[in-house]
This record gives structure tokens, C-alpha cells and sequence, in this order.
């Protein structure tokens, strides 16, 4: 299949145009950079420049779209509500349009956990309803929303992917995981301002890569929307506990703070997606930090 990716220098990006091209899939990546790395296969272009897109499409011959592309979370273009609505809602829709124009057989789409907001202790499932505590997150609800609406009136085989909070080699804004490693290597400690009961959903980039590949290709998506995680959830005391094994001579000094997105998600159920489409996480948070371990120690990762 021919596949483009957009946010294909990003943190899913870089793990997924792999895996797509070992499984017989020819990826057209692009992204608006190539943040500093020699990316000779990526198209280095901007999301909203339709006449290019619709070359990109129809001269690649592009059968499915993979739309990572995006301001990537609600802690990142803070006060510029208008930015965020016209990097995601705006692209987004001018995508489906062209999958639709061009009659693509599917699009998957990149979503968020911030969707749901602040649930509480209630068990999160795709039947949750939607109540954004973000700008971006309300970006991210309007986006499946609009593929909801595509895929009723055109037919475009569409799935909205509610992915948990990644990590993995290439992220590149601030994350304790990839603190923990970073600081490690540099004999330094490393300190987390955190609430000890506050709970994390965090899900490696290749399992994200390896859910976004098993919704390219299913066959038929009995939904348009599933939940993408780990399956644990872990407060900031047990992540440090998972982590040590996996990060040697880890120094962590925990202290009173809040996270950046403190809406409370106790418990994020992926149970779905296995009975639809069949997949599950490969990673625990121990061995997802192992890899990415020894992705940067490998030089296989953002800077």
C-alpha cells in the first residue's frame, strides 16, 4: 500500500515509517522539518499548501493516509488558541477532503487521551463522553468529529486513534522518562516535581507505531475511535520503581508539584482495540525505557 505520513520527523513518525516499510509498504513521509537530521526521504512541506498535498497524493499514487501531523499537546502553543485550530482542525480536514477527492481506501488519525478531560476515578472507555479541558483538546475532538462526518457522508473509511502520553526516542518536548535516562548517562539526579497519587498513562512510540499499522490495515473497523495505551497505570513513585532495572545508577528526588496537564485519568481501558482489531502493547514501561535507552545510547534519538 502507499502510504503518506504526515508528522513524519515527529516521535510517531520516526517509529512508524519503519515499521510500515518492513511489513511491504512504500511511506511518502513529510513534515514541516526535518528537525536538523540528513532525512533524505522526507518531503519538507507545510500541511495547509493544498496544491502541493494534492500533487504529493495523486502523483505517489497514495492509496491511506497516516496524519500524525500536528501541534502535539496541550502543553505546546500556549495561548495561541488560533494556532492550534488552524495547524490541527484546519489540515486536518483539508486532508480528509483530498482522501476523499482522491478515493482512499483508508485514514487513520492520530488522537489523544486529552479528549476525555478530567474523568476522575471512573474507568475511561471509548463510551466516555468527551469534555476537553484544553484548546487541544477540544482540536482533537473536533478532528474526530470530522472524520465521524466524512466517513457518513462520503464513505471514507476513517479510525481515530486516543492515544495515551508517548515516549520514545524521538520526543523532543520536556518528559520525565526521557529525563531519567538522560540524566542517568550523565551521572546527574534527577529531579520530578510530581503529586505522589496522581496517575500517568504513558504508552511506548513503537506500540503506538505498531496499533496505527493494525488500523491501516484491518480489513473493516467495527469503530471509529479506539484507545491506544500500555495497559498499566502508574503514579510517579511507581514509574521510578518500574524504571530502575531498565536505567542503571538512576537518581531520582521526588518533590511537591503539579503536572503540566493535570487532569485526572485513573484508569484508561484498551480493551477495545484487541477484540476489533487484535492488538495489544508489546511494551511494559520497563522495557520501553530499555529501548529507549539504548536508542540514545545508539544515537538514535532527538537531541
Amino acid at each position: 500500500m502507499n502510504v503518506l505520513v504526515t508528522g513524519a520527523a515527529g516521535l510517531i513518525g520516526m517509529a512508524l515509517r519503519p515499521m510500515l516499510s518492513s511489513r511491504g509498504h512504500r511511506v511518502v513521509a513529510t513534515d514541516i522539518t526535518t528537525f536538523g537530521r540528513d532525512d533524505r526521504a522526507l518531503h519538507v512541506m507545510h500541511l495547509d499548501d493544498h496544491s502541493a498535498l494534492e500533487a504529493l497524493i495523486s502523483g505517489r499514487d497514495i492509496e491511506a493516509i497516516v496524519h500524525c501531523g500536528a501541534i502535539s499537546g496541550p502543553m505546546m502553543a500556549k495561548g495561541e488558541p488560533l494556532k492550534l485550530v488552524s495547524a490541527n482542525i484546519d489540515v486536518t480536514a483539508l486532508l480528509l477532503d483530498l482522501a476523499r477527492e482522491q478515493q482512499l481506501t483508508r485514514f487513520v488519525y492520530c488522537s489523544s487521551i486529552s479528549v476525555y478531560g478530567n474523568v476522575g476515578p471512573e474507568t475511561i472507555t471509548e463510551a466516555t463522553p468527551l469534555r476537553p479541558t484544553s484548546v487541544y483538546g477540544a482540536t482533537k475532538v473536533a478532528c474526530e468529529q470530522l472524520i465521524q462526518g466524512f466517513g457518513e457522508d462520503y464513505g471514507l473509511s476513517g479510525v481515530s486513534l486516543r492515544i495515551g502520553r508517548v515516549y520514545g526516542p524521538y520526543r523532543r518536548a520536556n518528559c520525565h522518562l526521557a529525563s531519567l535516562i538522560r540524566d542517568a548517562l550523565g551521572g546527574a539526579e534527577t529531579t520530578i516535581p510530581c503529586d505522589p497519587g496522581f496517575v500517568y498513562h504513558y504508552v511506548y512510540a513503537d506500540d503506538v507505531a505498531g496499533a496505527v499499522v493494525t488500523a491501516l490495515e484491518a480489513s473493516a473497523l467495527a469503530h471509529r475511535e479506539y484507545n491506544v495505551g500500555s495497559g498499566e497505570a502508574l503514579t510517579v513513585p511507581e514509574i521510578v520503581e518500574a524504571a530502575a532495572p531498565s536505567i542503571p545508577d538512576m537518581r531520582a528526588k521526588l518533590v511537591p508539584g503539579q503536572d503540566d496537564v493535570p487532569d485526572v485519568q485513573t484508569a484508561f481501558d484498551i480493551s477495545l482495540i484487541k477484540a476489533d482489531l487484535g492488538w495489544e502493547p508489546a511494551y511494559s514501561l520497563s522495557a520501553g525505557l530499555a529501548a529507549y535507552r539504548d536508542a540514545i545510547l545508539a544515537g538514535r534519538a532527538a537531541a
